[in-house]
C-alpha cells in the first residue's frame, strides 16, 4: 500500500490537494505489482464498489504523473506507482516481452546518463523503456 503521508507531502509540493477521488484511485493502483490500463483500474475499482468513469480515471492517472506518483507505459498504455523519489535520475521500466510484466529498476536508472545536449532538454521525470525477458522467463 501507499503511504498516504507521502501522497500529502508530494501534493503540497505541487501546490495540489488530495481528493477522495485522487486517493481511491491511487490506494487501487498501489495494490497491484504490475502495469494496468485504465480501464482495467476502472473495472477493478468499479467491482470494489465505487463508480467511476473513464474519463475521471485518465485525469486522475494525469494527476498523479504530474505530481510524480505514477509513470506511464507508453508502449502499452499502462501504469504503474513509481518506486522511487524522482531525484536526478531518469526512471528505467524493464518491460518483460514474454509475460507483460513491467517494473522499474533503481540499479538501472542510476546506471543510465543522458549526455548534455545543447539543442535538448529532457522532459522532468522522463521515463526510459527497455524491453526483453525477466528473470522469471529467460
Amino acid at each position: 500500500m501507499i503511504d498516504k503521508l507521502k501522497l500529502i507531502s508530494k501534493c503540497k509540493e505541487s501546490g495540489k490537494s488530495i481528493t477522495p477521488q485522487r486517493f481511491d484511485i491511487i490506494e487501487e493502483l498501489s495494490k497491484l505489482n504490475t502495469s494496468i490500463s485504465a480501464y482495467g483500474l476502472l473495472e477493478r475499482l468499479n467491482s470494489n464498489g465505487h463508480s467511476f468513469n473513464i474519463s475521471t480515471i485518465y485525469r486522475v492517472l494525469d494527476f498523479w504523473i504530474g505530481v510524480g506518483i505514477v509513470h506511464k507505459v507508453e508502449s502499452n498504455n499502462t501504469y504503474l506507482i513509481c518506486n522511487d523519489s524522482h531525484t536526478d535520475h531518469f526512471h528505467v521500466l524493464l518491460h518483460c516481452s514474454n509475460c507483460e510484466s513491467v517494473e522499474e529498476s533503481c540499479k538501472t536508472s542510476n546506471k543510465v546518463s543522458i549526455p548534455n545536449v545543447q539543442e535538448f532538454t529532457p522532459k522532468k521525470g522522463q521515463v526510459i523503456e527497455l524491453h526483453g525477458l525477466c528473470s522469471r522467463c529467460s
